[in-house]
């Protein structure tokens, strides 16, 4: 009965909203292909010791806080869409490291080096950083 209802439901939404359901399929494509070139890009450009080395702090300025602000509002959503990204085609880890490294906030390294340590994680990080002729990422072990 219930299922009934809902599929009732979903017939008659669905070509209602075939605008949405076009459009979140580009984007989707589009976010895919972005994340694609963007992301070995990025890793390419990170030194292979980034997750063993303890980030220094430099002086607060003005300038450095307003970079710190985007950094942080463009990498919580990236975070936010690589959830998205993780229920449709995707590198939703890889995309979920890269929106954590840009973000500012305490404790960013430790949970970084937690969720690179991952095997997975780190196969992947790696085999796209040697697309890239780069030397792969050193992780130190979790204490």
């Amino acid at each position: 009965m219930y299922s009934a209802r809902m599929l009732d439901a979903l017939t008659t939404w669905l070509p209602m909203n075939t605008g949405f359901l076009v459009a979140a399929g580009i984007a989707s494509f589009v976010l895919l292909g972005a994340t694609l070139f963007v992301t070995p890009w990025f890793l390419a450009r990170l030194p292979p010791d980034y997750f063993t080395a303890k980030p220094a702090h430099a002086p607060h300025s003005l300038r450095r806080t307003i970079i710190a602000v985007v950094r942080t509002i463009l990498g919580t959503l990236l975070i936010f869409l690589s959830f998205a990204v993780m229920f449709t085609p995707g590198p939703g880890l890889v995309l979920l490291v890269f929106g954590l490294a840009l973000c500012d906030f305490p404790g960013k390294h430790d949970l970084l080096v937690k969720l690179v340590s991952r095997p997975s994680v780190l196969a992947a990080l790696n085999w796209i950083r040697g697309k890239s002729k780069k030397p792969p990422f050193v992780v130190p072990p979790i204490s």
